[in-house]
């Protein structure tokens, strides 16, 4: 682990990282700027090169000529269909962009390294940790192609609540299945203690993965099969990418990482904030690494 005084300087573009995400949601017409000091500062600090500049560039255009002809395409015109076939064609190459971001496919980034293979405890496997630079970018791209990406949508309830107290015990529920079905599926074992770098791991898994995962997962992927299927489809369809964005943990993770998904998507689709998703999320990432082996049972 870095001490804490080798973080700084190296660390501040992703504090200008943090604060522009922030600002994604509370100010949602300043990110644009946050995001100009934190590519600025990136470059500085070598976070991302020219190149990686120029790929998200390119991406950050290609979202915004997608969304621009969503307008046009809304219009009645000979042009529609032409329109909407180039706008589904670019929509395409953006998430398939935005996977290759995910798995750090795309050239021109440096993560940068905090952790190298520490163990929570002597049963658990080691664990590496990077503050990722590229992954968070898809964030930006989304919100450019989709700009009501983390507006409250409209709930949509699968069950009847009354003061949402079904859907609280629902949560808990499959929460409780969730680390039962992973104990069974010899994942995890109880392992009830925190490690000493548990606010990096906290500060990292929040801002730079829960945010980024739900905002493409439910707030995309999910909004948009709801809109073009049914709502209850889309949740399962997506709950099934997110177990399989995955694969790396195996099988039986693949099923656990579905149902918790589930979970996610259920809470999102019931209260239409994404917000509540992202926090479901991380609080039941933090139960895991505070309660459990982390990340998996050592074997």
């Amino acid at each position: 682990m870095l001490p804490t005084q080798e973080l700084f300087p190296s660390i501040y573009p992703w504090l200008f990282l943090v604060i522009t995400l922030m600002t994604a949601f509370v100010k949602p017409k300043l990110w644009p700027f946050g995001l100009v000091c934190t590519l600025i500062s990136g470059l500085f600090y070598n976070a991302i090169d020219l190149v990686g500049l120029g790929v998200v560039t390119l991406l950050f255009a290609m979202s915004y000529y997608a969304n621009r002809l969503s307008n046009k395409s809304s219009n009645k015109s000979s042009n529609n269909l032409w329109y909407q076939r180039v706008k589904t064609v670019i929509t395409v190459l953006v998430i398939i962009s935005c996977i290759a971001l995910a798995v750090h496919l795309l050239p021109g980034f440096n993560n940068l390294q905090v952790l190298s293979k520490v163990e929570k405890s002597f049963n658990s496997m080691p664990f590496t940790l990077y503050l990722n630079f590229d992954k968070p970018m898809i964030l930006f791209v989304l919100l450019l192609l989709y700009p009501a990406l983390l507006t409250s949508k409209k709930s949509v309830t699968l069950f009847k609540t009354h003061n949402n107290w079904r859907l609280s015990a629902f949560v808990v529920f499959i929460f409780i299945v969730i680390f039962s079905l992973a104990i069974l599926l010899s994942l995890i074992k109880y392992d009830p203690q925190l490690p000493s770098w548990w606010w990096l791991f906290a500060l990292n898994n929040l801002f730079l993965t829960c945010i980024i995962e739900e905002a493409f997962f439910r707030g995309f992927i999910q909004q948009n099969l709801t809109r073009l299927i049914n709502p209850l489809i889309g949740l399962i369809l997506t709950s099934l990418l997110f177990g399989l964005a995955h694969f790396s943990g195996g099988f039986n993770y693949v099923i656990v990482a579905t149902l918790a998904g589930f979970l996610y998507g259920m809470v999102y689709l019931n209260t239409g904030k994404i917000w509540h998703a992202i926090l479901l999320h991380f609080f039941f990432n933090m139960v895991h690494l505070a309660l459990f082996t982390y990340p998996l049972l050592r074997v």
